[in-house]
């Protein structure tokens, strides 16, 4: 009997801390997040105040995806190589972030205002680089599902950022504390880093894994020579270009048609539609990870969703809208729980970081190649072609997809 009690209690103790580590994920998630999002609302204040052009504004914008991109392979090659491996990294990049945050309304100018976002934004892609290593050491039966709620996080940040920011400063900071809101979204980051260090498990080296996890078809790479980090970066690539890029053109294309009264509802379905997107792949995280069918699935409906978009009466937007950004969630938070399933558990972060760094600097270029070809068409719904391509990139990379192998052992 006393068996038999202790079991139990054992049982419920390993509950509670996969419990309160896949809250530490979210929330780590969530704070990647907010601190960029709850820029672009104080865009014109800033700018004005500040002096910006409109060149140096978007630059202020398409900086943080530049930086995760250039910084996401060097990252992956460190995690394996730092004492505390992904653990260590996440918490480096947490301090990062709040000091990136913070300084920023130290020094309201140009120059600082460019320097502290590069470096919150290389504290974010420490942070995300090393998450798919943890879900695959943490949660190995359940990598789907641990990845599933990592996303959860980041879309509950951007909508927290974007949609918190201005009404913070009418009611609280101030109509013009624009600096004080960067002080404001560095606090949440700070009491993170601080429970992460408190409450994270411990990691453990590749030969410590392999000790405790035998070697065996489950636990080895399952990857046929055409799937690589580089193509897998092609496929997260693709979802993001379609996502921000939509974002980026949404606007432009209906001033250019003269139905800029459709913009404000567009933008606000396709940004809305991800997190009840992201809750239902949570939902089934486990069941749809690692397979073929939602990449195939998706990329044919965001293929229709452009195409409505683009030959449809323009009050049927918000219906491409919502496609576009559940659609585009899903490829998200599936394709970043492949390296963890693909790779051998020493190469995870290294895969992520690849990954990573194929994906930002493909939805980096996309929007300026759209732009490019509007400009020497000077037909605008030519600057949906990009999207439609990356579209048909996710279709035919989730056809190459292998075969979804049998699960390794839990190791939490």
């Amino acid at each position: 009997m006393d068996y038999f009690r202790e079991t139990d209690n054992a049982k419920m103790l390993r509950s509670w801390r996969r419990i309160r580590t896949f809250a530490l994920i979210v929330l780590v998630g969530i704070n990647l997040r907010t601190a960029l999002l709850g820029v672009p609302p104080i865009l014109p204040l800033l700018s004005h105040d500040l002096h910006l052009s409109y060149t140096e504004t978007g630059l202020l914008t398409s900086l943080p995806t530049l930086v995760m991109g250039i910084a996401a392979l060097p990252v992956g090659i460190l995690i394996g190589r730092v004492r505390g491996g992904g653990r260590a990294m996440v918490a480096f990049g947490l301090v990062l972030l709040t000091l990136g945050a913070a300084l920023r309304a130290i020094w309201p100018a140009v120059v600082p205002l460019y320097c502290f976002t590069a470096l919150l934004s290389l504290g974010s892609a420490c942070s995300q680089t090393a998450i798919p290593t943890l879900a695959r050491q943490w949660f190995a039966k359940q990598i789907g599902l641990a990845t599933a709620l990592y996303t959860d996080g980041l879309v509950i940040g951007e909508t927290l950022g974007a949609a918190l920011t201005i009404p913070l400063m009418l009611s609280w900071l101030g109509r013009d504390a624009w600096a004080s809101s960067f002080v404001f979204w560095s606090i949440p980051i700070a009491i993170t880093l601080l429970l992460w260090l408190w409450l994270a498990p411990p990691t453990y080296t590749a030969e410590q894994v392999a000790e405790t996890i035998p070697s065996t078809p489950a636990t080895s790479a399952r990857k046929p020579a055409q799937i690589n980090p580089w193509t897998l970066g092609l496929l997260l690539g693709g979802a993001q270009l379609i996502y921000f890029g939509t974002n980026a053109w949404v606007a432009p294309y209906n001033q250019a048609i003269h139905a800029s009264s459709f913009t404000w509802l567009a933008l606000g379905t396709l940004n809305a539609a991800q997190l009840p997107a992201s809750l239902a792949v949570t939902l089934f995280a486990d069941k749809l990870v690692g397979r073929q069918t939602p990449f195939v699935i998706c990329g044919v409906l965001c293929l229709i969703a452009l195409a409505g978009w683009i030959w449809t009466p323009v009050f049927l937007e918000p219906l491409w809208a919502a496609l576009v950004g559940g659609t585009s969630i899903f490829i998200y938070t599936l394709g970043l729980a492949l390296p963890a399933l693909l790779a051998k558990q020493e190469e995870v972060a290294q895969w992520t970081g690849r990954m990573l760094t194929v994906g930002y600097l493909f939805a980096f270029l996309g929007p300026f190649i759209g732009g490019w070809l509007w400009d020497i068409t000077h037909i605008p719904a030519i600057a949906f072609l990009p999207l439609a391509l990356a579209a048909g990139v996710v279709l035919m990379l989730g056809l190459l997809l292998p075969r979804r192998g049998l699960a390794v052992p839990q190791s939490l």
